[in-house]
């Protein structure tokens, strides 16, 4: 099996790609049947995004710090445990944006696009759901849209609900709402095309992330699954990604 490692940049995470490498040896990513990457879910998330236009199943190991989407670090063929992870298919969310001076952007989300204001100020935003509007005006500190995949990430920070992974709904959770203070948000086709507009943005100020991508000074951001593009991750099958989803619904501390 041919692998390409990548690694965030702490050093104890390239320390463990290099050992890695000095073992298995380095290929070029165009040549290797799978990427492994070393570090956290900044990591991984990196990594998958570089998988997009190559194909290739992730499988990463945790050297960073909750590492969520990583398998465990052992001393066990590295081989073998990719030949016999699991693959789970994901889809990202495509961020499309218009900024204050009216250029538009476009980055691809695997966890959530989000959206939070940039000054002491709520910002106030109009939710659209498949071209009709559902909320005229939400007074927040931001919203976001989240994936199965992501929802127990930043969604779940924000009181989102934890989605199946295997579900086709997106979470669409308010962040620190102050009016409507009785709306907790809502589960959406997987299928919609949710749209976001800020009011009065000079005053009110909004940035939007697609994962650790961010855009400031927004003023509109749609957002849609790219139901077409396969993000393949690897997990060992004792730990995998369902296992973990469904044991931190009954977390309690």
């Amino acid at each position: 099996m041919k692998i390409h490692f990548t690694s965030s940049k702490s050093k104890i995470a390239l320390e463990t790609k290099n050992k890695l490498i000095a073992k298995y040896r380095q290929i070029s990513k165009s040549k290797a049947d799978v990427i492994v990457a070393v570090g956290g879910d900044g990591e991984m998330l990196r990594a998958l995004r570089e998988s997009i236009s190559i194909n290739l199943p992730v499988f990463g190991i945790n050297k960073g710090h909750i590492g969520y989407l990583m398998n465990r670090n052992k001393n066990v063929n590295l081989i073998n445990r990719i030949k016999n992870a699991v693959e789970m298919i994901v889809h990202p969310l495509e961020m499309k944006v218009k900024d204050i001076i009216g250029k538009e952007h476009s980055n691809l989300a695997i966890n959530e696009v989000s959206l939070f204001r940039n000054t002491n100020q709520s910002s106030i935003i109009t939710i659209t759901v498949d071209k009709i509007e559902r909320l005229k005006e939400l007074y927040c500190d931001g919203v976001l849209v989240s994936t199965p995949v992501g929802s127990t990430a930043y969604n779940l920070s924000a009181k989102g609900p934890i989605i199946p992974l295997s579900s086709d709904i997106l979470a669409l959770t308010p962040i620190s709402p102050f009016r409507p203070r009785n709306w907790q948000g809502a589960l959406i086709k997987n299928s919609s095309e949710v749209k976001f507009e800020i009011k009065n943005p000079e005053l009110r100020p909004v940035n939007a992330s697609a994962d650790i991508i961010e855009i400031k000074n927004v003023t509109e951001v749609s957002i849609k699954l790219r139901l077409d593009i396969n993000l393949r991750i690897l997990h060992d099958t004792d730990d995998n990604l369902e296992h973990r989803h469904l044991k931190e619904q009954f977390f309690v501390n």
